[in-house]
């Protein structure tokens, strides 16, 4: 008897197993932009955008700072694969940040840059190359959210890089 009942747990376990096997292999893989976070404002730490078309994330809440300090708002945020770094700053000169959309005018007083030590390659924005928008800016909560494209030249490597849907959502340092 104890054995029948085994031999049925054990044909039900592997049904399961199997079904699930199949329900995994049946879905649908994600996009580049689903892998992207969710663009929230409510300062869930998340940072992420297309680099040149792939899905760049950061995968913990202190891979992404911001700060907004005397008149400059500086966010940055990093990812690290295989060992190799690469990473993405922005700066704001703005002694009254809004909730509005910044052009990036590299190399004034707002610019944006990406590092990537895989190609040993600085990339930086260049005239009118881009937009930073704020669409939550709270003082109170030390909130600020929003979005962000933009294209950053390296002329060491001679080669455009272009960050598409760019989001974050962050608690930043006042």
């Amino acid at each position: 008897m104890t054995s029948i009942i085994s031999a049925l747990l054990l044909i039900g376990s592997i049904i399961s197993l199997v079904s699930c096997d199949l329900f995994e292999k049946g879905q649908k893989p994600k996009t580049e932009l689903e892998k992207l976070p969710p663009a929230t404002q409510e300062g869930k730490n998340t940072f992420g955008c297309l680099v040149d078309g792939k899905a760049w994330v950061t995968r913990t809440s202190i891979d992404a700072q911001a700060f907004y300090q005397e008149g400059v708002f500086s966010m940055s945020a990093e990812v690290i694969s295989s060992g190799i770094d690469q990473g993405i700053g922005f700066i704001l000169l703005e002694s009254d940040l809004q909730e509005i959309s910044y052009a990036l005018t590299s190399p004034s007083d707002r610019f944006a840059q990406f590092d990537d030590a895989i190609i040993n390659c600085v990339f930086q924005t260049f005239t009118n190359s881009g937009t930073l928008t704020i669409t939550k800016f709270d003082k109170m909560n030390f909130i600020i959210s929003g979005t962000f494209d933009f294209e950053a030249y390296s002329s060491a490597c001679d080669k455009i890089v272009k960050i598409t849907n760019g989001r974050f959502d962050l608690n930043y340092a006042p």
